[in-house]
């Protein structure tokens, strides 16, 4: 590009883009939705939408015209955009099946500036995920702030050279991120008017109810002060890059960065160790991170256990420090043992330095359902009782994070169920079995629960697919950009629009299988999750053979529930 992009450090008039985002149409729109949901509240689809048959109802809250006869809420954008922008930014929250008014619309207190642009950039987010490809789920998010910055430039609304930067910036983030695919393409051309040749007028539309910019079309369009301070926000909300010469407790920074977006910390830091001996680089980063937070010590601990056996002198001279003894005693018992055992006041040490991570990160239900996951106890409140008892300095924070979260009313995740769908897609008569299981779980359980389900054995590599990322087991190195499995929970993969995700397994055969998010419902305290309540059909053969024909065996519903329960083992005795 020949014009210089806009400058990240140009002073932001923070006032008016705060004014702009309480009072733009996008957010009165959600406001006037989180009015008509209230409490106590309005039952939706297992998609996070309003019902088809309160489409009308919710329209009409909101001031917008609806059609007659439409599929979902989702096929109404104008109704949709401040439904996904309402649920992005507090203002409605969904329990279970239903919605209702979010902390930001019980609370109606007067916000800070930065408070009120926090939550409008959630809900810019939550817009922008809900615009985009479900292959491609951060394409209109990549687009918009191209737009955004392209206008910018000198000479920004010429039609002409508005295009070519877009599309430049476009190329060059989608360069950054990941290779370019079909939700780049869709996202550059699902905002053009054809009648009047405008590529863009869809989307400062779009912009423009949000209160990024002015005007009606590329030719008129200009900036406003929340369009400039989206700008320098994006910028900061990307991790630094890990350079050669940085000192080892900015490099942990970084990592802590990568902890908190449940991104890998592991290639940040590849050039940074390159350079170094691994001994005296894990000692380095293991030092640096031992009073700064939680995070910073995740995320310098998952480099160090990465070098795997080179670290282990490096793990062996901080197990005095007290903020890094139970991660070293883990780590260096799992180098040296071939079947480790973490000692029970170590593992409770550790699963409240994960939860506080999670409070930091994701907030107080994610702390909560790391220390259900992670803490021994029958019960919710035996297990916070060990929680606050555990020697961790942010043990009381923590404890009194999650106590006021549970108070507010709020549904937690550990007590929601998906009700999944899990079908063989491409086959006749149809396979699948549907399955009751907890919010909370991870892909790497789901994949286990499938194993069971169909009864493969196992013996050969696997991946998801979603919104056009896939997500694998790290060990098993794909030579692709996949994503660890272990870290995504299936509360947050249908958090978004999203209820399909693809799962395959033996990618010689090629077994792909198609999963639906059916409904949500509340846990049922006498049930074993997960469990199997209904099938169509028995698990084809894995090992057919036209020299060694077999016929499927009959699927056993109990005896599959069987071995669901099995997953269940804890093994509390190590904790």
């Amino acid at each position: 590009m020949d014009s210089q992009p806009f400058p990240v450090d140009a002073p932001v008039d923070v006032a008016g883009a705060a004014r702009l985002a309480s009072g733009c149409l996008m957010a009165e729109q959600a406001s006037a939705l989180a009015r008509w949901v209230g409490r106590p509240g309005r039952t939706v689809t297992a998609g996070r939408v309003v019902r088809r048959a309160d489409v009308a109802a919710a329209g009409t809250a909101v001031g917008v015209p609806v059609p007659d006869r439409v599929r979902t809420a989702a096929d109404v954008p104008a109704l949709h955009r401040p439904w996904s922008f309402a649920l992005g930014s507090g203002l409605l929250k969904i329990s279970g099946s239903v919605a209702t008014a979010g902390p930001a619309w019980e609370q109606r207190s007067p916000s800070t500036d930065i408070e009120t642009l926090d939550a409008w950039w959630a809900g810019f987010h939550a817009v922008c995920t809900a615009e985009s490809d479900t292959r491609r789920e951060g394409s209109v998010l990549i687009l918009a702030l191209a737009f955004l910055e392209a206008v910018t430039m000198p000479d920004g609304t010429d039609p002409d050279s508005l295009w070519n930067r877009v599309v430049a910036l476009v190329e060059r983030r989608e360069d950054d991120e990941d290779p370019l695919g079909w939700g780049y393409v869709r996202s550059l051309t699902q905002y053009a008017d054809h009648e009047t040749r405008d590529p863009f007028a869809g989307l400062v539309d779009l912009l423009r109810r949000l209160g990024a910019v002015t005007g009606h079309d590329s030719a008129t369009v200009a900036v406003t002060a929340l369009g400039r301070w989206s700008l320098t926000q994006a910028q900061a909300d990307r991790p630094r890059t890990v350079t050669l010469d940085m000192p080892a407790d900015a490099v942990v920074e970084v990592l802590a960065n990568h902890v908190h977006r449940g991104t890998d910390p592991w290639p940040a830091a590849r050039r940074w160790l390159e350079y170094r001996r691994p001994t005296d680089a894990a000692r380095e980063l293991l030092i640096a991170a031992a009073d700064l937070s939680a995070a910073a010590r995740i995320g310098a601990g998952d480099v160090a256990d990465s070098l795997g056996d080179q670290a282990l002198a490096a793990w062996q001279a901080v197990e005095h420090l007290p903020n890094l003894g139970a991660h070293a005693r883990a780590s260096v018992t799992a180098i040296a043992d071939d079947e480790p055992r973490i000692a029970p006041a170590d593992a409770r040490w550790l699963a409240v330095e994960f939860a506080t991570t999670a409070l930091d990160g994701s907030g107080p239900d994610e702390a909560l359902t790391v220390l259900f996951d992670r803490l021994p106890g029958e019960g919710l409140e035996a297990r916070m009782n060990v929680a606050s008892g555990v020697d961790h300095p942010d043990a009381a924070r923590v404890t009194a994070a999650v106590q006021q979260f549970l108070d507010s009313g709020a549904i937690p995740s550990i007590d929601q169920v998906y009700q999944l769908k899990v079908g063989l897609m491409r086959w006749r008569p149809p396979i699948w079995r549907r399955i009751l299981v907890p919010s909370t779980i991870t892909l790497d359980d789901l994949h286990a629960v499938i194993q069971i389900l169909f009864g493969w054995d196992g013996d050969h590599l696997h991946q998801f697919e979603i919104s056009g990322k896939r997500y694998s087991d790290p060990f098993f190195d794909l030579g692709g950009d996949e994503q660890d499995e272990s870290g995504v929970r299936l509360r947050d993969v249908f958090a978004g629009a999203a209820t399909k995700i693809r799962y395959e397994y033996d990618f010689g055969a090629s077994w792909w299988h198609e999963i639906t998010l059916e409904r949500t419902t509340q846990r049922d305290h006498g049930i074993t999750y997960p469990l199997c309540t209904g099938f169509s059909g028995d698990s084809p053969i894995e090992y057919w053979s036209e020299d060694d024909p077999q016929e499927p065996e009959p699927f056993d519903l109990t005896e599959t529930n069987r071995h669901l329960a099995s997953l269940n083992s804890t093994g509390d005795e190590d904790r």
